[in-house]
């Protein structure tokens, strides 16, 4: 039967409460009004049938490629179904990275499609292997769906990677999807979408991971112009619109992109240093040091991952993710885009927990 649910997004729904959420795997959230919302920013409806166009030339302009690429969803969630649902047929090979997050598997299950997996393995940093990815596909694979930045763990795979993958991935007819949430970290550094490296090639994001705007719910696909025009008919029977009071909000965090990123991206490296040196003081832990964003997979040597995730969240009050989600048991997910001083607090009750 087809899945009607994910259940990782079911347990991390009741982890929100937790006094120390290290499960939540967004950037700290960015107030509104740091935005100066007006009142016409709640009160006014502009045309927005397909997307408000102000918004959809602005995505358009950050990401280097034209109006008519760009689709805006609600959120990057149905970004990716819509991809997913515009590409498949039941009986259709999705292949797919573990560790993987798993509404990426579970949507594939639910729309008739069949997971199959070509793993990210740690010893290579998790970094994902072009010959590994063409070894795995067939001719009924027709979408191959990665994230870079990774979730869980944080790897970013270069320019030069995701293209020999869509060249591999073409050779069988197949679309490569790029859930890119979490790339925005990395603009600073240069580096831009793998939209438009090949005609196979989609990418999705949002406001939500990176500008810590999750409230809005905004999200966008952006892929050449005829498929785009697929998915942006398909959400007709989806989520037709998004709410244009979000739709101008987002507008003018995108106006200020790089000022909000320059902001959260500061204390998230300083984030990173802190939970690598407490990764390497404990002797239980090891990890791969991601490159960036707000999220880190951490293997733990000699325990019971499932109880420790559970004594923490109940004697401890420290929400983190068991790794069985991702397809990677013996493993946590920890997430580090909470204040300073809570993740230095509940990196001790993790310490305390290991003893």
């Amino acid at each position: 039967m087809r899945p009607k649910r994910s259940d990782y997004l079911t347990w991390s729904k009741r982890r929100i409460g937790a006094r120390y959420n290290l499960a939540r795997s967004g950037a700290p959230r960015f107030p509104l009004a740091d935005l100066s919302p007006s009142l016409d920013d709640l009160l006014t409806t502009d045309p927005h049938e397909d997307g408000w166009p102000p918004l959809v030339d602005r995505i358009a302009a950050r990401y280097g490629v034209s109006a008519p690429e760009v689709v805006t969803t609600h959120g990057c969630s149905m970004a990716n179904h819509l991809a997913y649902a515009a590409l498949l047929e039941a009986g259709d090979d999705v292949l797919l990275e573990p560790p993987v997050y798993e509404p990426l598997v579970t949507l594939a299950r639910y729309l008739g499609a069949r997971p199959a997996l070509v793993a990210r393995r740690a010893e290579n940093a998790w970094h994902l292997d072009p010959a590994d990815v063409e070894r795995a596909l067939t001719p009924r694979t027709k979408l191959v769906v990665l994230s870079n930045l990774h979730n869980p763990t944080g790897a970013f795979d270069d320019e030069a990677t995701i293209a020999q993958i869509a060249r591999a991935a073409e050779k069988v007819r197949a679309h490569l999807l790029v859930d890119e949430v979490y790339l925005e970290f990395l603009r600073a550094q240069g580096v831009k979408t793998s939209a438009g490296l090949a005609p196979n090639v989609l990418a999705t994001r949002s406001l939500t991971k990176a500008f810590g705007l999750d409230t809005l719910r905004i999200g966008w696909v952006v892929a050449e112009p005829a498929l785009a025009e697929r998915i942006r008919r398909l959400n007709d029977l989806f989520s037709v619109t998004t709410a244009h009071p979000s739709e101008r909000l987002a507008l003018r965090a995108l106006e200020r992109a790089d000022e909000i990123l320059a902001r959260i991206n500061a204390s998230l490296a300083l984030h990173i240093d802190v939970v690598d040196a407490f990764v390497r003081s404990q002797p239980r832990l090891s990890w791969a040091r991601p490159r960036a964003g707000t999220v880190g997979l951490i293997r733990v040597h000699g325990m019971d991952v499932e109880l420790l995730v559970e004594n923490l969240h109940t004697a401890y009050e420290v929400a983190v993710v068991p790794g069985q989600f991702f397809g990677a048991p013996g493993h946590i997910r920890i997430a580090f885009g909470l204040g300073t001083d809570d993740l230095h607090r509940a990196l001790d009750l993790i310490a305390r927990a290991l003893a």
